[in-house]
């Protein structure tokens, strides 16, 4: 059931980046890469089917019409995603209505349904969250230099929490940040801080060839 439970204040809206090129991964776009018996773009959607009460993905301008086709009668709103993830983020954003959002990147498929509402439940009481583990290794520099022993540091993951109206606050507020900021980027500018919960290592995230192998060899363990 989607968390809104008909309370117009705990309505919750999925928005999903997959303006991605997947230059990197060299399968094309990252939106219809295929991963099993579905799209990325697909099973992204899937996840949200019953917590969220509305999703708005964001693809590559010249992909909306494909991916309009492939999600004809979902009730799923499809826009253009911008030149970069922040400005892809910040469309998804405009496009938005709801006082909760999940910010998720088809890039993540394993994401599981207990994780999203980990992650809900959060934000819901912080204003912002999101998934993390810790580092099962030692962390060197460039130079071979130890710098956090395993444990010491949080590697983030999608989806992340947020309350939409801090969020409008934050970008408001916070300065000019270099390069492609993320969400959380942003609201530590503002002195908003991010509450995390326990991720999942199974929650990858798909970039390079390897990553595509392995989660098509974690699909197959399923089947």
């Amino acid at each position: 059931m989607p968390a809104a439970d008909g309370d117009p204040k705990r309505a919750v809206q999925a928005l999903i980046q997959a303006a991605g090129s997947g230059s990197r991964l060299g399968q094309g776009p990252k939106a219809f890469v295929a991963l099993g018996e579905r799209t990325l773009l697909e099973r992204s959607i899937a996840l949200f089917r019953d917590i969220a009460d509305h999703v708005i993905v964001a693809v590559p301008t010249t992909e909306l019409a494909r991916a309009r086709a492939l999600l004809a009668g979902s009730q799923v709103d499809v826009i253009p995603g911008g030149e970069s993830r922040s400005q892809t983020t910040r469309r998804l954003i405009e496009a938005s209505s709801s006082p909760w959002l999940l910010l998720h990147d088809v890039v993540h498929p394993f994401a599981s349904p207990a994780l999203v509402r980990r992650v809900l439940d959060a934000a819901i009481t912080h204003g912002a969250s999101a998934p993390a583990v810790s580092n099962a290794e030692f962390l060197y520099d460039t130079d071979g230099n130890p710098l956090h022993a395993p444990g010491a540091v949080l590697i983030g993951q999608k989806p992340v929490g947020l309350s939409r109206e801090k969020l409008q606050a934050a970008y408001r507020v916070s300065p000019a940040l270099p390069g492609d900021p993320s969400v959380l980027e942003v609201l530590a500018a503002a002195g908003t801080p991010t509450r995390f919960v326990p991720g999942d290592r199974q929650n990858i995230k798909i970039t390079e060839p390897d990553d595509l192998a392995l989660a098509r060899a974690l699909i197959a363990l399923e089947t």
